[in-house]
């Protein structure tokens, strides 16, 4: 029974650990650590109590060989007509019989332990690889859980008040930074680059107005000319 104890044990500390478990790695392989030590225990206890069996099985068969020989030698002493000899082995006999009854009591009550922790011992090893070969399977849940409450996690922050607000900020920041560039692109650029040219062209200019004042001055005469005449 403490062998089914401990199982049930190992197994409901990992039941309930996997909620609040840091590293599932990590702890698993430490419970299955432990359970292979038990089930190591396990073991030894059973070879203990079936030397123990067979120790109480040889003190028996010792019992029974010394009350065997004290009944000859009180058969002996009775056909000699020693009858106090006689009795006194008849006695003898009678403590060696009682002593291999107990050793024989003790031998059988050593063997249904054995028994008992063999098939205690067999339930804790299946269940020890039966978490072996759930290990792996138990790790990748507690994995899936975590990354799951890291991604609720995240999501929060990203739907918080806080983080809107933010984000609305450097929008429209951004924003008026794009207003001030295109501004900058269309009206600033233009209206320096048409001062510039005036300043280059100022004398080529000042020259094709002189041209067109004379071509005009000397319209002015010809339509006076033709007055005249």
């Amino acid at each position: 029974m403490v062998l089914k104890r401990i199982g049930d044990m190992i197994s409901a500390t990992i039941n309930e650990g996997l909620d609040q478990v840091e590293n599932p790695r990590v702890m698993l392989n430490q419970y299955l650590r432990d359970m292979e030590s038990e089930v190591a225990k396990a073991k030894h206890a059973i070879v203990k109590q079936r030397s123990l069996e067979q120790s109480f099985r040889r003190r028996m068969e010792e019992a029974r060989k010394l009350a065997a020989k004290r009944r000859n030698q009180g058969q002996l002493a009775f056909d000699a007509g020693e009858e106090d000899l006689a009795r006194k082995a008849l006695a003898d006999m009678k403590g060696y019989e009682a002593k291999a009854e107990q050793y024989r009591e003790l031998a059988e009550k050593a063997a249904e332990q054995v028994r008992e922790l063999q098939e205690q011992l067999g339930e804790l090893e299946e269940r020890f690889q039966a978490l072996k070969d759930k290990k792996h399977a138990l790790i990748a849940r507690a994995n899936a859980v975590r990354a799951k409450e890291h991604m609720q996690a995240s999501m929060n922050r990203v739907d918080s008040e806080s983080a809107f607000r933010e984000f609305q900020r450097l929008e429209d920041r951004i924003a008026e930074a794009e207003i001030r560039v295109n501004a900058w692109g269309c009206g600033g650029f233009e209206s320096s680059s048409g001062q510039f040219a005036k300043l280059e062209y100022a004398d080529e200019v000042e020259k094709e107005l002189e041209k067109m004042r004379k071509k005009n001055g000397e319209g002015k005469l010809s339509n006076d000319d033709k007055q005249a005449n």
